[in-house]
Order: structure tokens, then sequence, then C-alpha cells
């Protein structure tokens, strides 16, 4: 998935659309303009929940998403349109796309580490 799919799939799902379902032409150079810094933001906090690592930034929109296919198309989208609503003053998509994020992000990224036990035990005296 590119970045430009992911910021598409996101606007659709804001239904900042045209009445054929594509991105609204009228919006779509104000949009597109901070639609990178959108989705490296969002890519960034994935790439650090889903392995550690920070992915170096995209420098263009048709470069592909250094993510998991499930988390590029079951969670980036959702976080893409809850940043994208905050920036177009929206309050009523954002907060239903950040609730819808989070839900995703966090059944999706999930560390499954186990924790070593390093609390001191009693004396044996």
């Amino acid at each position: 998935m590119t970045g430009k799919e992911a910021f598409r799939q996101a606007l659709r799902l804001l239904n900042y659309t045209d009445n054929l379902g594509e991105p609204d032409s009228r919006r779509q150079t104000e949009l597109y303009k901070m639609g990178l810094a959108v989705v490296n933001q969002i890519v960034a906090e994935l790439a650090i929940a889903e392995n550690g690592t920070l992915p170096p930034m995209l420098v263009s929109l048709q470069e592909q998403i250094p993510l998991s296919e499930p988390t590029a198309r079951g969670v980036l989208p959702y976080g893409i349109a809850m940043l994208t609503a905050a920036a177009q003053n929206d309050g009523d998509n954002q907060a239903l796309f950040a609730a819808l994020y989070d839900g995703r992000r966090t059944a999706c990224c999930r560390s499954y580490q186990r924790r070593t036990d390093v609390l001191p035990r009693g004396c044996d005296t």
C-alpha cells in the first residue's frame, strides 16, 4: 500500500468525497498539502508500536508504507482520518476516528513480550 492509497482511503472514510465516491476535487488540493505530514506521523507511531523502530520518513505519497499489510490496511487509514479531521476542525469525525483508531491500534500492535520478575525476595533466615 502506498501513502497515496492510505490517504485516499482516509478521505473516503471521512466522506470527503464527490458524488462518485472519489476524494472531492474542490477540497483535494488543500487536503493533499498536509497529506504527507499526516501519513508520516501515523506511520511513525504505528511502526514503533509494531516493531519498535522508527522508519525513514516518506518523501512522497507514492512510496510504499513500511508497515505490515494488516496494519497498513486496517489501522493506518483510521489514524490518518483522525488527524485530517482534526486539521479540518471537524470535531465529530475527529472524535469518532480517534476512538476507532485507538481501538484498532491497540488490537493490532500489542507487544507480547514477557517481562522478567526482578522484584527482590524476602530473606531466607
